[in-house]
């Protein structure tokens, strides 16, 4: 069942200051209970008029930094036939204490970040953090949540794929997924992305490392393989980006963008509605319409596909009209 998703950044604060944050200033906002709970009737309003179920993914920053957290959750509960939940977290803050309390609203699953092995983790994490992540993973485990790991892969660390995956089996993590890096242009590091030649050697590395699961007996732990292009190595069916159609996200300020990773201003919720903006923006009109770039138009994976991984096409090119710069067809 297809579900509209709502990605909610509830706030910038956070304990990390990793290299590759999109939110590199850390600048403290922070909405108000009652402008949150505004912001998620208008999500409600949405989906009741759009005849839909919901699920949001609630991020930061840091989510378990922000002290409205769990009354947002008390209010989602209420609404559990309609919405679903996650919590995407970098893990560190994950005690047992707080491990036990997640469990009690039933979260769809909580996804942690890891960078690779210990050396680049906490080269780009900071210091410790691999070993802060794998306690919370413990700790969320222990009350048997599901867990994800989510892998950024860049030119640091994607040959790290593997120890990733060891990790996860080491500790009985649920899942491994991963994506490439997108260069927002306001990280300290701007070329960080993957080239062409990177992008086919890191998905042959994900290939190898999923087929190897896939004969591996009594293992938990399984990798998806079903974002940007990974289709072209696994031949599953074509992924096509959802970003304006059934994704939005919500920024800590209540600006509306189609994706975190496409951060084109839509319009701000707290003076804005939802419904009105995805109904009449001349942006989320376009990305419904699933426009195929020029040099995809022969391609017959095009129509699924819609150019590859489009906030990266936008972040290099400043317009959505090119191919995914991995695309091997």
């Amino acid at each position: 069942m297809v579900r509209f998703i709502l990605q909610w950044h509830l706030g910038e604060a956070c304990n990390l200051k990793c290299l590759h944050c999109y939110q590199e200033n850390h600048i403290p906002i922070q909405l108000d209970y009652d402008k949150l709970v505004k912001i998620y009737n208008q999500f409600k309003k949405l989906l009741k008029r759009k005849k839909m179920r919901g699920h949001i993914n609630i991020t930061g920053g840091e989510p378990l930094c922000n002290p409205h957290l769990f009354k947002l959750l008390d209010l989602i509960n209420k609404d559990s036939d309609l919405i679903t939940f996650s919590i995407l977290t970098n893990g560190t803050l994950i005690t047992d204490e707080i491990a036990k309390k997640i469990k009690t609203y039933n979260p769809y699953y909580v996804q942690v970040s890891l960078e690779g092995g210990k050396k680049i983790n906490d080269y780009i994490r900071g210091k410790n953090t691999y070993k802060l992540i794998a306690e919370g993973i413990k700790n969320l485990k222990k009350y048997d949540i599901f867990t994800s790991i989510s892998f950024t892969a860049n030119k640091l660390n994607y040959k790290d794929f593997p120890k990733v995956v060891k990790y996860a089996l080491k500790y009985k993590v649920n899942n491994v997924w991963s994506d490439r890096y997108i260069p927002l242009g306001n990280s300290k590091d701007k070329d960080l992305a993957l080239n062409f030649d990177e992008t086919r050697e890191y998905f042959t590395i994900m290939y190898s490392e999923r087929e190897k699961l896939i004969n591996k007996k009594h293992s938990i732990t399984t990798i998806s393989m079903n974002r940007a292009l990974q289709f072209q190595m696994t031949n599953d069916i074509s992924y096509g980006c959802t970003a304006g159609d059934t994704l939005l996200t919500v920024m800590e300020n209540g600006d509306l963008v189609p994706c975190r990773r496409m951060p084109i201003f839509i319009g701000n919720l707290l003076k804005d509605d939802m419904y009105d903006l995805y109904i009449n923006n001349k942006i989320l009109k376009e990305l419904r319409n699933k426009n195929i770039p020029d040099d995809c138009k022969e391609c017959e994976h095009s129509k699924l596909c819609h150019g590859g991984l489009r906030c990266l096409t936008y972040a290099l090119y400043h317009d959505l009209n090119h191919k995914d710069i991995g695309c091997d067809l």
